[in-house]
C-alpha cells in the first residue's frame, strides 16, 4: 500500500479542522470554511494586515478575490460580537468568572480605533468575551460600560460573575451605584485623591488611609453615595494602589488579576498578531476583525494549556507565556496546512540568490 504523502496528510487534517470548527461555531456555521481558512492564514502570517492574509488564504482564488471575500465578511451585519461570544464561552470553565474590563486604542493615520473589552480571567490569562467599538478616542463613559455589562447579563446572568475588576478609568458615582444595584461584585482601583467618609462622618483622601503599609480596612466607607470596602498599599514614587470593593476580602490579590488583560493586549499587538497594523478603521469592521483575532488567540491559549511548562530555575516561572507557547505551535501547524511553495516560486527564490555578472 502506498504511504500517504505530506500533502495528503495536510489536506486530511484541514478537513478534520473544518469539521471540528463546524461543531463548535454555532450560528456562524455558514461561515465555517472562511473562518477556518482565515484563522490559518492569520496564524501563519501573525499579522492582521489583510493584504498579507489575502496573499496566503488557501481558497484557490486570486489574491484580489480573497481580499473581496474578506471584505464581504467584514461588512456582514449578521456577524456580531455576541455570535463570537457564544463560540468563546464553550471553551471557558462553567464556574463563576472573574471579569476584567479595559480599553485598547491606537491610531491609523489620524483615525482613532478604540475598543472597550470585557474579558474573562482564566488560568492566568484573559480571554475577551464581549467588546464594543467606541465612536471616538478617549475613555469610555458610564452608559457604554453599562450597555456592555447588560449584554453579558442578558446572556449569562449575574450568577456567572465572581467579581468585576478594572483600572482607574472605570470608576464614577453612577457606575458604582449601578453595579451595586445589579448585584455585580467589583474590585475597582481608585485615584489617590478620591474622597471617602467613614461611619462617624469623617472625610479622608483615600491615600491617607494607606500611607504606611498594605492592608484592607475592616469597616465600610461611603464613596460617592455607595458603601464600599477599601484595600491599598503605598507604591514607589509616592503612588498608591487603592481598591474599592463591594465585598470584604483580599482585595489587592483579587485586583492583581486585572493585569492579565494588559498581557492580552500585548499578545494581540506587538508580541503576537500586530493588531495595530490593520488599516481597517470602520468600527463595525474592526469589531468583526477583532472577533476573528480573538478566536485565533483562544486557539493559542488552548494549545498552550495542553503543553508541558518549562520553568526558569532562577524565577520559578514559565519561560514563555501560555499564549506564546501556543502561538508558536499554531504558527508551525498553520504553515504546514497552507502547503509548500510552488515550483515556480522556489525557482524565483533561487534565481534571486545568483549574483549579477554585469
Amino acid at each position: 500500500m502506498t504511504e500517504p504523502t505530506n500533502l495528503q496528510n495536510s489536506q486530511s487534517s484541514l478537513h478534520k479542522i473544518q469539521r471540528l470548527m463546524r461543531e463548535s461555531i454555532g450560528e456562524l456555521a455558514p461561515y465555517c470554511q472562511f473562518i477556518t481558512l482565515f484563522l490559518l492564514a492569520l496564524l501563519a502570517e501573525r499579522t492582521v494586515s489583510l493584504p498579507w492574509i489575502a496573499s496566503v488564504l488557501p481558497t484557490g482564488a486570486t489574491e484580489e478575490s480573497n481580499r473581496k471575500r474578506i471584505q464581504r465578511f467584514l461588512d456582514d451585519a449578521r456577524v456580531t460580537p455576541i455570535a463570537f461570544a457564544k463560540i468563546i464561552v464553550r471553551f471557558l470553565p462553567s464556574c463563576p468568572w472573574i471579569l476584567v474590563m479595559d480599553r485598547t486604542n491606537w491610531f491609523w493615520g489620524k483615525s482613532p480605533i478604540n475598543l472597550l473589552v470585557l474579558a474573562v480571567y482564566c488560568d492566568g490569562v484573559a480571554i475577551p468575551l464581549l467588546w464594543e467599538p467606541l465612536p471616538r478616542d478617549g475613555a469610555s463613559d458610564t452608559g457604554q460600560r453599562i450597555a456592555l455589562m447588560k449584554q453579558f447579563l442578558d446572556l449569562w446572568g449575574s450568577k456567572r460573575i465572581a467579581y468585576l475588576t478594572g483600572d482607574r478609568e472605570f470608576i464614577g458615582a453612577d457606575w458604582i451605584a449601578w453595579l451595586k444595584r445589579a448585584r455585580i461584585p467589583f474590585r475597582l482601583r481608585l485615584r489617590v485623591d478620591d474622597l471617602v467618609r467613614d461611619r462617624k462622618g469623617k472625610i479622608y483622601e483615600v491615600a491617607a488611609l494607606f500611607s504606611r503599609s498594605m492592608q484592607c480596612r475592616k469597616g465600610q466607607f461611603l464613596l460617592w453615595g455607595t458603601w464600599v470596602y477599601l484595600g491599598g498599599k503605598p507604591l514607589s514614587g509616592g503612588e498608591h494602589l487603592i481598591v474599592a470593593s463591594s465585598d470584604p476580602g483580599n482585595l489587592l490579590e483579587d485586583y492583581r488579576n486585572r493585569w492579565s488583560i494588559e498581557c492580552l493586549f500585548q499578545a494581540l499587538k506587538g508580541r503576537g498578531f500586530h493588531l495595530e497594523e490593520t488599516r481597517v478603521v470602520d468600527p463595525d469592521r474592526v469589531s468583526r476583525l477583532f472577533g476573528l483575532l480573538v478566536l485565533a488567540y483562544l486557539l493559542c491559549v488552548c494549545i498552550g494549556q495542553s503543553l508541558p511548562q518549562t520553568l526558569c530555575k532562577a524565577t520559578k516561572r514559565a519561560r514563555k507565556s501560555i499564549a506564546r507557547q501556543g502561538l508558536e505551535v499554531a504558527h508551525r501547524v498553520a504553515l504546514w496546512l497552507l502547503g509548500p511553495p510552488s515550483d515556480l516560486e522556489i525557482r524565483w527564490f533561487l534565481q534571486a540568490l545568483i549574483p549579477c555578472k554585469t
